[in-house]
C-alpha cells in the first residue's frame, strides 16, 4: 500500500461525488500538472472518471472503492480516491 500522506491532493466532483487525485511531489508527474493551466487537471480527471467507471453517482461507495482499486492498480507516483 501506497503511503500517500504527503502527497499534494487535487479534488474534484463527478455527478456530486466527491474524489481526489494524489501525486507524489518527487514523481514526474507532479511538475506537468502543476504547469497546466487552472481546470485543466481537474477537466481530464472528471474525463477519465467518467470514461473508467461512467456516472459514479450510481454506484455504491464500495463498488467505487473496487472500480479505483483496479484504475489504482500498480500505481507509483498518483492515484485517485474517493475524497
Amino acid at each position: 500500500m501506497l503511503n500517500t500522506d504527503n502527497w499534494a491532493s487535487y479534488p474534484f466532483s463527478v455527478e456530486g461525488v466527491d474524489f481526489v487525485s494524489k501525486l507524489d511531489p518527487q514523481g514526474s508527474f507532479y511538475p506537468q500538472v502543476e504547469r497546466l493551466p487552472a481546470g485543466v487537471f481537474t477537466a481530464e480527471n472528471t474525463r477519465m472518471v467518467t470514461e473508467l467507471i461512467g456516472n459514479p453517482a450510481l454506484f455504491t461507495r464500495e463498488e467505487l472503492e473496487n472500480e479505483l482499486a483496479t484504475i489504482n492498480a500498480g500505481a507509483s507516483q498518483a492515484i485517485v480516491a474517493l475524497a
